[in-house]
């Protein structure tokens, strides 16, 4: 074939292919809508989706997915998931990790809470819960920013028009969080009443450029006592303490369990519950430490005294949790019977972590509490918001204020059981009561 034939041939070819007009592609046209999550089985499908839309979300440890699947676990016994999600074809882009908090009287519910999981809790499988406040340290639903709009709308069309509540309680919301604007729109009509209140204060250290930096925003009496506790961790003859962070292969059940023990034994000694006067807690704590642990999202320090080694030399604990380059001091506890204790090893362990946290770039959250000790050492301040939203019914109201009395008495009562409890355990029977009293009388004069 001649040089000529061939280029003839090529050129009828590409004109033939070119010449007919490419197939018209309809895109499938999105679809986006919520669904509603009742089951166990499909709460469990949602781990990996549900912990990728906290990493791209302004979410907090206590938003991601094994925290929420724990607590329903252990404390979820007597609701039913309303869990809204909402997807933009197969894409999770929201969550509103909802449950009914049911009280029931008789076998009859005159009265129907929404909350948030993680939130406080009428009833468990052992009954009301001491504490008063919920274990999770901040509530917020997740939702992807590019659809925060369209969120709100799906979240009203289902509390309006899908679901049966005489009250929405969220404890616990981040001040700058949208799920209290997204509420606060969504129940604007007259049908509802709107309570925002201050919950709880939380303090944090914000990153700085260096330690020197932070120090600064010290006064001098609080940072020269920084700089003591930091020279005396070390391992020479000068130092009082070593602090060494763990590493276990697995199961880390025997210093969580050590940790549980010296921390009821403080509390125990000021005639308080603790936290985990409860089994349930317990079992909680546990069980939510290992799955973090496994993620690398918890740390613990042990501080001993300079030149021991071993576990049994441990004279306090610090169990942190890190998330999205942040840390979270959870919990501290520390052997209140060592003869190291009036050496102050609980507020060295503190600055030490405090200095990692800094040094790492990393904000260090105090999370709840209004400790002096927190107002010294942190460079900033947050205050969480617990919003209520009731339906405008004179009887939905009275029934939902009198339950809410109620068990707030129950519990009250329980705690007060145990107190004395405690107080009997660790004193002769004739001196429990008037040592219960006053610390009543330090309890109520605070």
């Amino acid at each position: 074939m001649t040089m000529k034939k061939i280029e003839e041939e090529l050129e009828h070819t590409t004109l033939e292919n070119f010449a007919k007009p490419e197939p018209e592609i309809k895109e499938k046209p999105r679809v986006i809508e919520h669904r509603i999550i009742n089951s166990e089985k499909e709460f469990d499908e949602l781990k990996t989706d549900w912990n990728l839309l906290c990493e791209r979300t302004n979410s907090t440890v206590f938003q991601i997915y094994e925290w929420n699947r724990t607590w329903w676990d252990h404390f979820g016994a007597y609701g039913e998931l309303q869990i809204l999600v909402l997807y933009d074809d197969e894409s999770l882009v929201g969550i509103a990790p909802l449950f009914i908090d049911r009280t029931e009287i008789a076998g009859i519910e005159p009265y129907t809470c929404l909350r948030m999981i993680g939130s406080e809790i009428s009833n468990t499988k052992e009954g009301a819960l001491l504490g008063f406040k919920p274990y999770s340290d901040y509530l917020q639903f997740l939702i992807d920013k590019n659809y925060l709009k369209t969120f709100y709308e799906h979240l009203s069309y289902f509390l309006m028009n899908e679901i049966y509540f005489d009250e929405l309680i969220i404890d616990e919301i981040p001040e700058n969080s949208s799920t209290l604007i997204i509420l606060d729109n969504v129940f604007s009509s007259s049908r509802y009443e709107i309570t925002i209140s201050m919950a709880s204060k939380g303090y944090n250290v914000l990153s700085e450029d260096s330690w020197d930096d932070y120090l600064k925003n010290l006064t001098s009496k609080e940072r020269n006592n920084v700089r003591r506790s930091l020279k005396s961790i070390g391992n020479g003859e000068k130092n009082l303490f070593r602090i060494e962070e763990f590493e276990f292969n697995g199961d880390i059940k025997k210093p969580l369990n050590r940790f549980i023990k010296l921390h009821q034994n403080q509390w125990n000694a000021r005639g308080q519950p603790g936290s985990f006067a409860e089994i349930s807690m317990q079992k909680f704590f546990l069980d939510v430490s290992q799955k973090l642990y496994e993620n690398g999202l918890l740390k613990i320090k042990m501080i001993q005294p300079a030149g021991s080694y071993g576990f049994e030399h441990c004279l306090g604990i610090d169990i942190n949790l890190v998330y999205k380059n942040r840390m979270y001091g959870q919990h501290r506890a520390l052997d209140i019977q060592s003869p190291h204790f009036t050496k102050s090893p609980g507020k060295v362990l503190l600055i030490d972590t405090i200095k990692d946290a800094v040094q790492s770039q990393k904000p260090f959250d105090f999370l709840r509490g209004d400790e002096k000790y927190k107002q010294r050492l942190a460079t900033s301040m947050n205050q969480n918001k617990k919003i209520q939203i009731r339906v405008s019914s004179g009887y939905r109201k009275w029934v939902g204020w009198v339950l809410s009395v109620y068990h707030r008495i129950c519990k009250t009562l329980k705690v007060e059981s145990v107190r004395l409890q405690v107080i009997e355990d660790q004193n002769k029977s004739g001196l429990a009561v008037t040592r219960y009293f006053r610390y009543l009388f330090e309890r109520i004069n605070r």
